[in-house]
């Protein structure tokens, strides 16, 4: 693209719009995964004795189940973001490139 269609790009509406949607939603899916692996860790190191507890009498821990669902939750969150891009992001993309004539 030619400087003139980068400006063009940069300055359309839809292009602020889908940007501003992208930074707010990845912000938000990438806290709820680091505030879930914080307190994974943090449980970890301030309660050790809580977490090598077994729920039952098997030899499941609580540690294990925390640590599970967290990687259950990263992937529900990559899967949530995928879905909602296919959905909204590519969406918005694809009027962006027809505005701009690069379809």
């Amino acid at each position: 693209m030619s400087p003139t269609e980068t400006e063009k790009c940069l300055n359309h509406p839809k292009f602020k719009e889908l940007t501003r949607a992208r930074r707010r939603f990845g912000l938000v899916f990438s806290l709820i995964i680091a505030v879930g692996y914080a307190i994974y860790v943090l449980g970890m190191s301030f309660a050790p004795g809580f977490m090598s507890q077994s729920p039952g009498s098997g030899s499941m821990t609580y540690g294990i189940i925390i640590g599970v669902l967290v990687i259950i939750s990263g992937m529900v969150c990559s899967g949530i973001y995928t879905w909602w891009a296919n959905r909204y992001f590519d969406v918005l993309n694809g009027e962006l490139r027809k505005e701009l004539g690069h379809e």
